[in-house]
């Protein structure tokens, strides 16, 4: 018995740490959030309503802890692994244009010129880059007038690993590559998978008469 009394002793204390950072983390709701979700859902303002989230709810939720605090202990655990994981997630570097991706040094003109959309269905309008001119007319706003315009491209591969292609205009100033402007932005196939059918290509390359010699 005495041991049921220590567990009980312990799921009550972890309760009290589980609430308090509750407590201490909750953000208010604003009233305008408030009035938001009242009236949204009109149920919030009866009185069963609050009886049922501020009483019941919270006293199951106590009993549970206090009964299974070794999970709730387990959660907060990996609660908080999963926050360091995401921290790291989040430090992880974003693409940027680097010098040896730059192509070809071109002027806006140049750029519109060879962009222009031409769609036989008229979905998109004729226009450079389609849909995406009035992106493409913010994007060139604010630069210095010493910026210089060149096209890129680059391999690149993502914090999971995956390999893309990434293809664009970029603006360069001092010799620098700053804001880009995406055109292409595609999954490239492993070098394994490459391989494979590089290797499969040449074999059919051959032709079948003197394949068929060979074996």
């Amino acid at each position: 018995m005495i041991y049921l009394y220590w567990y009980l002793g312990i799921g009550i204390a972890v309760l009290g740490v589980v609430y308090g950072a509750h407590r201490l983390t909750k953000e208010k709701d604003s009233e305008s959030l408030r009035e938001l979700l009242e009236a949204v859902n009109p149920d919030r303002k009866k009185l069963s309503y609050r009886i049922l989230n501020n009483i019941v709810a919270p006293v199951l939720a106590a009993i549970l802890v206090i009964t299974v605090w070794p999970v709730a202990v387990y959660m907060k655990v990996q609660e908080m692994f999963n926050k360091k994981d995401g921290a790291k997630v989040e430090e992880e570097r974003e693409f940027a244009v680097e010098r040896q991706h730059l192509l070809e040094r071109l002027t806006v003109q140049e750029v519109e010129m060879r962009e222009i959309v031409t769609d036989p269905l008229q979905a998109a309008p004729e226009l450079p880059f389609g849909h995406l001119h009035a992106a493409w007319k913010e994007f060139l706003k604010g630069h210095a007038e010493d910026c210089e315009l060149w096209s890129f491209s680059a391999r690149w591969q993502t914090t999971w690993g995956r390999k893309e292609l990434r293809s664009g205009y970029v603006l360069v100033e001092n010799g620098s590559p700053g804001a880009h402007f995406l055109t292409v932005w595609k999954d490239l196939p492993d070098d394994t998978e490459s391989e494979g059918k590089a290797k499969r290509a040449q074999v059919d390359d051959i032709p079948v008469w003197l394949r068929r010699h060979a074996d």
